[in-house]
């Protein structure tokens, strides 16, 4: 009997500190996104104005994990982090001018700690983006003309 209520008292001390971790897995996405140098395509998991934002990683097309979030430990070209400050930051990433060898699947996944109870929850999301070339022309700083 008296290891019942130690149980039950073990469960409720890990339950009231947080220490259990929902897992929800959102619907996939999928885009096709013309790539230029004047708009960035996103892609980021949203979270409540009160949950704190614990982690945040990217698994990139080429399958390689990545965190950029409480620290940024990757840097690639085309991509960055979309940054700000507590408590309006949330898992989010932008490519600008994508070549089309980053075409692929990405998959963010977002550790949040919930204000309402203390919990924390890992959302995942995939992402299957597609960028193709642009057709339209800019002009350069030497006044050459790019595709």
């Amino acid at each position: 009997m008296a290891a019942k209520y130690l149980t039950l008292v073990v469960v409720a001390a890990y339950v009231s500190q947080g220490l259990c971790v929902t897992e929800i897995t959102l619907p996939d996405e999928s885009s096709t996104f013309i790539t230029n140098p004047m708009i960035a395509k996103t892609i980021s998991i949203p979270k409540f104005f009160f949950d704190t934002l614990e982690a945040c990683y990217v698994i990139m097309a080429n399958g390689i994990m990545h965190e950029f979030f409480p620290t940024i430990n990757f840097e690639e070209d085309p991509i960055f982090v979309l940054k700000s400050v507590e408590p309006f930051n949330s898992c989010a990433l932008a490519f600008l001018n994508a070549p089309v060898s980053f075409s692929g699947t990405y998959e963010l996944l977002s550790l949040v700690r919930h204000s309402a109870d203390n919990s924390q929850s890992l959302t995942r999301q995939k992402f299957h983006l597609t960028f193709i070339e642009s057709e339209v022309v800019f002009p350069t700083k030497d006044g050459a003309d790019k595709v």
